[in-house]
C-alpha cells in the first residue's frame, strides 16, 4: 500500500483529530513564504518516530537560495517532493538508518544459549515481531509462545527474502501477505487448519502494529482466500482388535506410555495434561485425580475419578505414595521424578509403536481418549455425564463431539427398520 493511499485514508476519516494523531506520514509540501523570494523557502514533511511514537518534522532548504525566480523554486520543490515520496514508498524514511538494540525472539534456542539474543539493527519487521513476542511471552503459556515463535520465524524469514530486512513494516501490504499465504499453502502443502492458525496469528500481530505501536494505518491480513489442503486430521477411536495389539506391545516394551493411554481412556485426561501431573494431584484415599488450572486445556481446576482398573496400578504397582509430592508422575526412566518429559515425547513413542505394528496413521495418541468415549456412549452414558467426564465447558461442545465421532444414532432405525 502506498504512502499516498495511507495518508488519503486518514484525511477522509470521520474522526479527523484522531486520524491526524495516528498519522504515520504527513506528505511533503512546499513552504514558499507567501512567494517572498527574500525569505528561505523549504519543503516540509513529518514522520512518526517508531521508537518514541511521536511525529517528527523534517525540512529541506538545500538548493532554494541559489534560484532567483518563483518558477525555478517551484520546479526545484516539485523535484524534492517527488524524491521524498519515492523514498517513503520504498520504506526509506529519516529513521531508516537509525539502529536500535533489541532482543531477537526469533533466534533458535540453541543459538541463544551460546551467543545470547541481543542484537543491533534498524527498525524492521524482525524488531517488531520481537516486540510482539516479548509482550505475548507474559500472556500465554510456554508451549503457545513456542508455537508463535515458530510460525512468526517462518513469516519473518520469508519477508526478509522478499527484501524487507531493511524496510519499514508500513511497506507490507495486502499483496505481500497474500503471496506469503500462497507460498506456505502451495510449496509447503500446509493444511487448511494450519493456514487458518497463521492467519489468526498474523492478524493479531498487525493489529498490534496498528493499535499498540501505531506504525501502520490498516491491517494487511484481510480477504485471505481459503487455502491449504483439506485434511481430516482428527484422531479416530481404535477398534478392539488393534487396541489389544497396542496394549500388548506397550505392556512389554513401554509401560509408562501405557499408563498415559489408560489415563486418557479411563479419565479423559489429555496427553499434555498427563505429562504435567504431579504426585500430589493423585489422591488414593478419595480415588481422584486433580487436573490443575495451570495444566488444564479449559483453564479450570477439576477433579476426575480413578476407576478400579487404574487404581491398583497407581497404588500398588507404581507405588506413587513413596515419592515426593512435588515430583512429576511421568519422568525419566519410566518412574516419577523431578523433571517432566518433553511435550512431544509420548506422541513420538506412540507413533513409533503404531508404525512397528503396521497400524493406521489415523490412530493417534489422542485416540485412546476418543475410544473411551465410544465405550461410554455404547454403554448408554448420557450427554450430561459425558460433559462432566470430558470436562467440556459447555454441553454444546459435548454434543458436537458426539456427533463428530458417532453421527446421529437411532436405535429404532438400527434395530427395527422394516424389511425390504
Amino acid at each position: 500500500m502506498s504512502i499516498e493511499l495511507v495518508n488519503h485514508q486518514f484525511k477522509n476519516s470521520k474522526l479527523t483529530n484522531m486520524a491526524r494523531k495516528r498519522s504515520l506520514v504527513i506528505l511533503p509540501k512546499l513552504k514558499n513564504c507567501g512567494g517572498d523570494l527574500s525569505k528561505k523557502w523549504y519543503v516540509e514533511y513529518s514522520c512518526r518516530d517508531p521508537q518514541t511514537n511521536e511525529m517528527k518534522r523534517f525540512r529541506h532548504y538545500d538548493g532554494f537560495a541559489e534560484l532567483n525566480t518563483v518558477q525555478e523554486r517551484e520546479a526545484h520543490a516539485k523535484k524534492i517532493i517527488s524524491e521524498i515520496k519515492l523514498k517513503l514508498e520504498k520504506g526509506n524514511d529519516p529513521f531508516s538508518e537509525k539502529k536500535v538494540t533489541y532482543q531477537d525472539e526469533l533466534i533458535y534456542q540453541a543459538t541463544v544459549a551460546r551467543w545470547g539474543n541481543q542484537r543491533e539493527s534498524v527498525v524492521n519487521i524482525r524488531t517488531y515481531l520481537s516486540d510482539f513476542l516479548l509482550m505475548k511471552k507474559a500472556e500465554v503459556s510456554h508451549s503457545t509462545y513456542q508455537t508463535y515463535c515458530s510460525k512468526l520465524r517462518i513469516f519473518c524469514e520469508w519477508m526478509e527474502l522478499q527484501g524487507f530486512a531493511d524496510k519499514h513494516v508500513r511497506c507490507i501490504c495486502q499483496d505481500h501477505v497474500h503471496k506469503f499465504f500462497y507460498h506456505i499453502a502451495g510449496e509447503n502443502h500446509t493444511s487448511r487448519r494450519t493456514v487458518l492458525k497463521y492467519k489468526q496469528l498474523l492478524h493479531t500481530f498487525f493489529d498490534f502494529l496498528m493499535e499498540t505501536k501505531e506504525v501502520i494505518a490498516v491491517n494487511p491480513v484481510s480477504n485471505i482466500p481459503q487455502l491449504g489442503e483439506k485434511r481430516d486430521e482428527a484422531a479416530r477411536p481404535i477398534p478392539d482388535k488393534d487396541r489389544k495389539k497396542l496394549i500388548a506391545y506397550m505392556e512389554e516394551h513401554d509401560p509408562q506410555l501405557l499408563l498415559v493411554c489408560q489415563l486418557e481412556y479411563y479419565c479423559a485426561i489429555r496427553p499434555n495434561e498427563c505429562r504435567q501431573l504431579l504426585i500430589r494431584d493423585i489422591n488414593l484415599e478419595t480415588a481422584t485425580i486433580t487436573v490443575r488450572q495451570d495444566i488444564s486445556k479449559n483453564g479450570l481446576t477439576e477433579t476426575v475419578n480413578i476407576p478400579r482398573q487404574l487404581y491398583e496400578y497407581l497404588g500398588n504397582t507404581l507405588q506413587i505414595g513413596g515419592y515426593p509430592e512435588d515430583w512429576y508422575l511421568f519422568s525419566k526412566d519410566d518412574v516419577p521424578g523431578k523433571h517432566k518429559l518433553g511435550k512431544n515425547t509420548f506422541r513420538y513413542r506412540f507413533n513409533r509403536i503404531r508404525d512397528i505394528l503396521g497400524l493406521s496413521e489415523r490412530y493417534k495418541l489422542y485416540s485412546f481418549k476418543h475410544t473411551g468415549g465410544v465405550k461410554l456412549v455404547n454403554a448408554g452414558v448420557n450427554t450430561w455425564e459425558l460433559q462432566r467426564h470430558f470436562r467440556h465447558k459447555s454441553i454444546d461442545t459435548t454434543e458436537k463431539y458426539v456427533k463428530r465421532n458417532f453421527g446421529v444414532q437411532s436405535k429404532l432405525i438400527r434395530d427395527d427398520f422394516p424389511d425390504m
